[in-house]
């Protein structure tokens, strides 16, 4: 099995033979010229050797790309490997959803012609190129096999996001047999393509902070995926690179090599690289004990700048964000922070720009602390709203000229499939690229109706008015930029789905300028459970039809999604998510969107938390003391408590009803300053109905009577926590609480 001494377990890797692409040691500084017509869509920086693979087994490592391309390659990484290491039969392919690719997509992918690839001790190998169509801000597969186990393979420790190993050489199903996930990345260290449209990359080189710790898992909510968001919603095809480590120190060895040791392989290597971002590496040389002076991080920083520009890549300095209240603050570190943000907002730092982190995130009221509707919760990391605040302090003007794009297509105009006919015509549909489609007379017995309303995620939807007319009435989500405009606090989304489920990011472009990433997860429509997580089940018409004025006895479920808004902004435009192709394709997954409206919905919105009311809320828990009961956690009362009754342990549970369907983004669980009766770890999860529970939201590890817990917004009924962790104490909870 991958190596259980890693967070959330990691895997390593690999065995075959020789190639073409490889290189003994780091590439040369100047590697956009050496690969012009090159540019990275997703990288990651490897830090130590610790990765171990499983005899014939395959890896599936999903990477999230920034930009498109109808070119693609690989760039695989043996660096920290004192060993030659040897892999084959890698694929790449787009991803479906979990560990299932889209199989009409999938692509060997070879090195100098070879299916095996040996890459030497401390080097590199670059792929052969590969005719492959790489969406902007989508999740591509990359599989590969390792014959024989493998040991000391380069890793990074935390992906944030889910990867996959399977038992023998599969690595090109469509769906694997899964054996074991773990949430780091081996390996694979660029994802690279070719875009006439692409103006090279930006690297954003930092620690933890950008390598997204304690943003969301699996939703790609780091400030660099929220740039590239940014990037490509203004009309700029610019790749956006993550070189962050948690850990890792500007000055001295941390976790993996410092910043300034690392600078030529994890930047000016980088292909198509044109500027830097350079982050939060300093604050973890605050706090690794050595107490540099600002002085010192600032001489740090003018090498780094140094180096940039004798290779001609521009070097975009940022302020440090706030960190007093967590355990590396100290009045000292306050001040060394406040000289270096002060050097770097200087016009003569010799940066050729600064991004002010800090004024983005810190509370106005107490400037050397994270705002909180920003604060993760330890005081020195972002949650979701604060990375999207970082992004959008970024000028994009430092990334050349938007180009110009047309003004985009209300949802109407851009209707692009028939998916419902009429029983007596139903040759025109063709939900599904094999004929299907949704029955008009079906639909109307359940209420949706061509020009009507559907109520669902609290908002009134229009229901196509062309619908069974044999027009287009929906529209395969492929990228589009949709007109939308409106103000109100949730986006309605009505949708289905051919061949899902599917999952993917969209966002919404606000007047302002600045811009809100949101997920999209749908069933397929064979599914008639309610989904969980923010998505519900609108409708369900009893059967569909086929070609030739046939039906077929199957349910068709339509879904719908309540997006929070930012509070007191005006939507100006919805970019969709990449879940599909048009025409659409038999096999291939593709969403299908029918409407969006934005509206006010009861307790809905974003921005700062907002405490619900818990009026007509019950609480549930297993196992309970006799005493103790999990009323007692809503009642308002701090000096009462729930508790189990007996030591903490995995597989107990805490269930919250609110009574009704609410926007909820956050929980609190406070122990009332009870030592060590906090949740050790745990797991959140939330419902619609009770039944139907999502995957988990959120997990981590109380680290004091108060715990907070955030997520992307989303809708609910149920809350339940689940306790992952062991203590001989109890578990506690004095009051239990759910904001908006």
């Amino acid at each position: 099995m991958v190596n259980p001494n890693r967070w959330l377990a990691a895997a390593g890797v690999m065995v075959l033979a020789a190639a073409v692409g490889i290189a003994p040691g780091p590439a040369p500084a100047s590697a956009a010229a050496a690969d012009a017509g090159w540019t990275g869509t997703w990288s990651v920086a490897y830090e130590n050797s610790g990765g171990v693979f499983p005899a014939q087994s395959t890896a599936r490592q999903i990477v999230h790309t920034s930009i498109g391309g109808t070119m693609a390659r690989l760039r695989l990484s043996n660096v920290f490997n004192d060993e030659p290491l040897t892999l084959s039969d890698f694929h790449l392919a787009q991803r479906s959803s979990g560990a299932s690719i889209v199989a009409s997509t999938d692509r060997a992918v070879t090195f100098g012609g070879q299916s095996s690839v040996t890459i030497p001790a401390g080097g590199q190998a670059t792929s052969d190129p590969v005719s492959f169509q790489v969406l902007a801000e989508s999740d591509a597969a990359v599989s590969f096999y390792v014959p024989v186990r493998t040991e000391g393979v380069s890793s990074k420790q935390f992906a944030f996001s889910e990867q996959y190993l399977a038992n023998g050489n599969v690595t090109g199903a469509t769906s694997l047999a899964v054996t074991q996930t773990y949430s780091s990345y081996f390996i694979v260290s660029d994802l690279e393509v070719m875009n006439p449209a692409a103006t090279g990359a930006v690297v954003a080189l930092g620690a933890s902070i950008t390598e997204g710790h304690l943003s969301s898992f699996n939703a790609n909510r780091r400030w660099t995926n929220l740039l590239a968001t940014r990037l490509n919603a203004s009309g700029r095809t610019v790749g956006v690179l993550n070189e962050g480590i948690a850990g890792n120190q500007l000055l001295g060895v941390g976790v993996g090599p410092s910043a300034l040791d690392r600078f030529d392989r994890d930047v000016l290597s980088r292909s198509g690289v044109r500027s830097v971002i350079f982050s939060d590496n300093p604050i973890n040389d605050l706090g690794s004990g050595r107490e540099p002076t600002g002085a010192q991080l600032i001489d740090g920083l003018q090498q780094l700048i140094v180096k940039a520009h004798g290779a001609g890549v521009a070097f975009y300095c940022t302020t440090l964000t706030p960190f007093e209240g967590s355990s590396g603050w100290t009045s000292s570190r306050e001040i060394a922070r406040g000289q270096y943000n002060a050097y770097v907002r200087g016009a003569n730092s010799g940066c050729d720009a600064t991004i002010d982190f800090d004024t983005a995130t810190h509370d106005p009221a107490a400037p050397t602390k994270f705002r909180p509707d920003f604060d993760s919760g330890d005081h020195l990391h972002p949650n979701d709203a604060g990375m999207q605040a970082m992004a959008n302090v970024i000028p994009l003007t430092l990334f050349g000229s938007a180009a110009p794009t047309p003004p985009p297509l209300t949802l109407a105009e851009s209707y692009n499939n028939v998916a419902v006919t009429t029983d007596a015509n139903t040759n025109p549909g063709n939900f599904d690229g094999g004929g299907a489609s949704f029955s008009a007379e079906a639909l109307a017995g359940v209420g949706v109706r061509a020009g009507g309303t559907v109520t669902a995620a609290g908002l009134a939807l229009t229901w196509p008015a062309g619908a069974g007319t044999g027009q287009r009435d929906n529209t395969i989500a492929t990228g589009q930029t949709i007109a939308l405009s409106g103000t109100g606090n949730t986006l309605g989304l009505l949708f289905s789905t051919s061949y899902g489920p599917v999952t993917g990011t969209g966002s919404v472009q606000y007047t302002d300028g600045t811009v809100q990433a949101f997920d999209v997860t749908s069933p397929d429509w064979f599914v008639t459970n309610q989904p969980g997580g923010g998505v519900s089940l609108a409708a369900v018409a009893p059967y569909q039809n086929r070609q030739g004025n046939t039906r077929f006895d199957g349910p068709a479920a339509l879904f719908a999604e309540a997006v929070p808004l930012a509070s007191a902004k005006t939507v100006a435009s919805v970019k969709l998510p990449n879940l599909g192709v048009a025409p659409v394709q038999s096999g291939v997954p593709s969403l299908h969107l029918f409407a969006m409206t934005v509206g006010t919905v009861d307790g809905g919105g974003s921005g700062t938390h907002t405490l619900l009311s818990r009026t007509g809320w019950s609480a549930s828990a297993s196992p309970s003391s006799a005493t103790d009961v999990p009323a007692r956690m809503l009642d308002g009362n701090a000096s009462t408590r729930w508790s189990t009754g007996t030591a903490m342990a995995p597989g107990q549970t805490v269930t919250v009803d609110m009574g009704a369907v609410r926007n909820i983004s956050q929980i609190t669980m406070d122990s009332a300053g009870s030592t060590g009766d906090y949740a050790r770890s745990y797991q959140v999860s939330l419902s619609s109905d009770g039944v139907n529970w999502g995957p988990p939201v959120a997990t981590g590890t109380g680290t004091g009577p108060l715990v907070t817990v955030g997520f992307p917004a989303t809708t609910a009924r149920y809350i339940r926590v689940t306790q992952t962790g062991s203590s001989s104490t109890w578990w506690s909870i004095a009051e239990f609480n759910a904001y908006s």
